[in-house]
């Protein structure tokens, strides 16, 4: 079973500075459409910087309470783009089942849990990485305030962002154009929701940030109004410079 695909949509590193003059107009500025635009600029090129670095990743995942896996591997794109990855470690924390039934219905349930992870990974990589476009709208057609409790820093809250139902909150930093903090909400199914939070820190010896902490939790409904939830906590780190 793999869980390697899961960070390579969040983790993020910027090695180099932007220019002077985005940077003024970025810490000088009240407008927020300019900082929309410069911010879907610092996006793409932290994806591309990440090309030339690896790091390491914990993944931990509890299912109602009970903890199932820690998963630690290690990560880096390889030339074609893709990310390539090596697990170090993993605790399956799950008891072995006996007799092929209760083996059948353990491994499908954790099977279960591996699309809910794909998911996962694919929503935080659309709302992180939105395109230019989408990074507009959401800017155009939210609410933007000051930020409270940061310095220089705007708040966005939104709905229908990228889907029908969804809710989006990014907390930004004016003069960086770096994430501070992201928080999303949508649908996974007719009976379950994903809320993901992404948290970000400066990276001061790369001039650049990367997100130590990831969360989300599923919310699904069930009979009676019982709900179920599973738990993703994901930290990252150890970045280095590929030699």
């Amino acid at each position: 079973m793999k869980f390697s695909t899961l960070l390579a949509s969040l983790l993020f590193v910027i090695p180099v500075p932007h220019p002077a003059s985005a940077q003024d107009a970025v810490t000088t500025s009240k407008d927020p459409g300019q900082w929309a635009l410069i911010y879907s600029d610092t996006l793409e090129k932290n994806r591309k910087a990440l090309m030339d670095y690896s790091w390491e990743y914990r993944v931990e995942v509890v299912e109602d309470g009970t903890l199932l896996y820690v998963d630690r591997l290690s990560a880096q794109y390889n030339p074609e783009g893709k990310i390539e990855t090596v697990r170090l470690d993993q605790e399956l924390k799950i008891k072995e089942r006996q007799g092929l039934l209760m083996k059948a219905g353990q491994e499908k349930r954790l099977a279960e849990v591996e699309k809910k992870i794909q998911v996962l990974k694919s929503l935080i990589g659309k709302y992180v990485y939105m395109s230019r476009g989408e990074v507009v709208d959401y800017f155009e057609n939210g609410k933007v305030t000051e930020a409270v409790g940061y310095d220089n820093a705007l708040r966005v809250d939104g709905e229908n962002v990228l889907t029908e139902g969804d809710s989006v909150t990014l907390y930004g930093d004016r003069a960086t154009a770096y994430p501070i903090y992201l928080i999303f909400s949508a649908p996974y199914d007719d009976k379950t929701w994903i809320k993901g939070e992404v948290k970000f820190r400066h990276l001061s010896q790369l001039n650049g940030f990367y997100a130590p902490r990831v969360s989300a939790e599923f919310e699904e409904k069930g009979a009676l109004g019982k709900a179920k939830f599973l738990y993703i906590d994901v930290e990252s780190h150890d970045y280095v410079a590929k030699p």
